[in-house]
């Protein structure tokens, strides 16, 4: 039980070490409209998201980081999916099927409202599926919206949103 305390002690110490200008950063991204994040990532796609990547996790499948940016739910990663293929991806999960929609569309809104003129808008239905992509050229990312059914039994919808290009 002794040994608690100590490794407790740090854990709380720890936490409080964020830097001001670590603290300031945050601040201003809490600050950014979802247009900013999503022109911000846009423009770092050429980049591989440069200056947008933050904590990083590799395998030997797959190395991703951590977003600096969300714009659904509050784990966006960024993945390099090879060599010079990036893209960005968020999900989130909902217990009900509405709550998974509303944010969809919120999503879409959105990015039908920053992305502006030039850009042609899909969407496809199903029974548990629902999935709008924006989509402008060859040589600019793709934004897909997608709600459907997760594997969770606790929170069975899912909304994911992802930036990136298709290969052909």
């Amino acid at each position: 039980m002794k040994a608690i305390y100590p490794a407790l002690a740090a854990v709380i110490l720890l936490a409080g070490c964020a830097s001001p200008a670590q603290k300031q950063q945050q601040t201003y991204v809490d600050n950014l409209s979802s247009c900013d994040k999503i022109q911000a990532l846009m423009s770092a796609y050429d980049n591989q998201f440069d200056g947008l990547k933050m904590a990083r996790t590799q395998s030997k499948f797959i190395d991703s980081w951590q977003s600096r940016y969300h714009l659904v739910g509050e784990s966006c990663q960024i993945s390099a999916l090879h060599e010079r293929t990036y893209a960005y991806s968020c999900q989130q999960t909902y217990a009900d099927k509405d709550a998974a929609l509303a944010i969809h569309q919120k999503a879409s809104d959105f990015t039908r409202q920053c992305l502006g003129e030039g850009w042609y808008e899909q969407q496809k239905e199903s029974e548990n599926s629902l999935r709008t992509t924006f989509v402008k050229d060859d040589e600019t990312p793709s934004v897909s919206i997608h709600t459907g059914k997760s594997l969770s039994r606790k929170t069975p919808w899912m909304t994911s949103y992802d930036i990136g290009k298709v290969n052909k």
